[in-house]
């Protein structure tokens, strides 16, 4: 187990359990500030003088791909500084931007504050994964961290909305607009406090990101598998918040109950995180290779879908399928970055860019498709048939991809235990 984090062996140093509580504290203080707004966020800029529906819908899909893409064409320049400046900038940008949504009624304005919350939100989030990536190099480590972010960020998507509630009033955004911004200028602070100042990506990554090395690894059959099972997952992922969520509303009565499904894999999350990492760190220990536990989780997700098209009656199937879900989604999430800190013919900045690609890519066809082709399938009849089919080709389709690639991955050396 790595015991140090060094910087080219003679710069600054970490304890590796100082990182994990600095990237935990990080990321419960923007996770809370992202969280608390995104429930009531295109309520307040439809209804908040801020612009019309269309406009509305328009500023949240800006916002959602400003924060998995806007990064890239400076993603270069980046690992140029300490990575407390820039992620501490990033989330600058972000209080920034949602402060000024405060002060904002048209819709140009509007837009490019949401914009340049989101841009802080994707270099953050770049150079977080760079960070581990460098930092730690066995596996088991690294899911740890993960492990850490990922319950960080559901005890935020579960106390958010009620956040949101409490400062929401009356249709004035400005109190909870001002808590968002604090929290994410905490997030910064965090940063410059808990890392070195000195601390910084190394030299050789900063002339090996861009269009043409992102090119490049798709040449390489383990960064298709793990951009393959990536996009697949994503995918399946945004059913939960599009075409599941739809049927919770159609399909169950209950305001209460349809509150408890929804919420459930936060919460379940949170409880139970730590036991599902302990079970994939076994398993990377025993030399099982990220992308094929990857694939798993992947598996597990089209199992979840599939349960809902079998025909049983809906608060069950609806309950059985959210657990199952909440469980891939434990073992997905963080396996995603592990199977990319894996790519070994690529430098680890632009394996974060391919991920932030790849993860953005899967989640917005997702939630348009299961938006979109559920609630077709669900007026004609065939709800049953949408989760079915849809399951059954994520099952399929990714045990064909192992196949095909036979799992044979060798762990390397220097990520074992």
């Amino acid at each position: 187990m790595t015991e140090l984090i060094e910087q080219h062996s003679v710069g600054p140093r970490l304890s590796e359990t100082a990182l994990r509580r600095t990237i935990g504290i990080n990321y419960l203080c923007c996770q809370f500030g992202k969280f608390s707004l995104l429930p009531v966020l295109v309520v307040m800029l439809t209804h908040g003088g801020k612009g019309n529906a269309s406009a509305a819908g328009f500023g949240m899909f800006a916002f959602l791909l400003c924060v998995g893409l806007s990064s890239l064409p400076i993603s270069r320049w980046l690992p140029r500084l300490p990575y407390s400046v820039t992620m501490a900038a990033g989330m600058v940008c972000s209080a920034a931007g949602f402060g000024a949504l405060a002060y904002t009624t048209h819709p140009v304005p509007t837009l490019l504050a949401l914009c340049l919350a989101g841009f802080g939100n994707s270099v953050h989030g770049v150079l977080v994964r760079v960070l581990v990536a460098e930092s730690l190099a066995a596996e088991p480590a690294r899911n740890i961290v993960y492990a850490i972010m990922q319950i960080a960020t559901n005890i935020a998507a579960a106390l958010g909305p009620f956040i949101a509630g409490a400062l929401y009033v009356s249709g004035d955004g400005r109190p909870l607009l001002g808590f968002v911004s604090v929290a994410y200028l905490a997030a910064a602070a965090t940063l410059l406090l808990g890392l070195p100042g000195r601390l910084r990506p190394p030299s050789t990554i900063r002339c090996t990101d861009g269009a043409r090395a992102r090119i490049r690894a798709l040449r390489h059959p383990e960064c298709v598998r793990a951009i393959t099972f990536t996009v697949v997952g994503a995918f399946v992922y945004g059913q939960f918040y599009s075409a599941f969520a739809l049927f919770v509303s159609l399909a169950i009565d209950s305001p209460v109950l349809r509150a408890v499904l929804l919420g459930g894999p936060p919460v379940a999350i949170v409880l139970f995180q730590s036991g599902a990492t302990a079970l994939a760190n076994r398993g990377l220990r025993a030399g099982v290779a990220p992308n094929t536990l990857l694939a798993l989780g992947v598996i597990v997700f089209g199992g979840a879908i599939a349960l809902l098209g079998i025909g049983l009656p809906a608060v069950v199937g609806a309950t059985v399928a959210m657990a199952v879900f909440a469980f891939a989604e434990m073992l997905y999430t963080p396996m995603v970055s592990i199977a990319f800190n894996r790519l070994t013919n690529v430098s680890p900045l632009t394996s974060s860019n391919l991920q932030g690609v790849s993860l953005t890519t899967g989640e917005a066809l997702g939630s348009l498709f299961g938006g979109a082709v559920f609630l077709a399938c669900y007026h004609h009849g065939g709800g049953d048939w949408y989760w079915l089919a849809l399951g059954t080709a994520t099952v399929a389709g990714v045990c064909l991809r192992l196949a095909k690639a036979h799992t044979t991955i060798t762990v390397r050396p220097d990520e074992g235990h």
